[in-house]
């Protein structure tokens, strides 16, 4: 898996309620605000260890995952998209590479129940 530096702003607030949450669009990451096709994006927190270096890094230190709805306008299917988080023990935020082999699916034509329960304002 690929990792690169990010920083994700909604990490400090999903450390303080260690719940799923909506995010707003300015929550997002930088590059992922500038996606216009980006719809919404949901939090869930991980009980992740740091990873004492960028070496280690791997899927046992993933702090939280963000998953984005994406959609375009040709056509109406719904895409998920999930990105994993994770911090080394000297603060650095790290994201993964998107995953799109998510539990509820990649292609949808509906919105998945739990996130409709909690829409983001975008």
């Amino acid at each position: 898996m690929r990792w690169k530096q990010m920083d994700l702003p909604a990490l400090a607030t999903s450390r303080s309620t260690a719940a799923n949450q909506s995010l707003s669009r300015n929550e997002w990451p930088s590059w992922a605000q500038r996606h216009h096709q980006f719809a919404a994006g949901w939090l869930s927190p991980v009980a992740g260890a740091a990873a004492p270096s960028t070496a280690a890094l791997s899927t046992g230190h993933v702090e939280a995952y963000v998953d984005f709805e994406r959609i375009t306008s040709t056509s109406s299917v719904l895409r998920y998209y999930r990105y994993l988080y994770a911090r080394t023990e000297d603060g650095r935020m790290f994201q993964s590479e998107p995953l799109k082999n998510v539990e509820y699916g990649h292609y949808r034509n509906d919105r998945p129940t739990w996130f409709s329960s909690t829409s983001p304002s975008t």
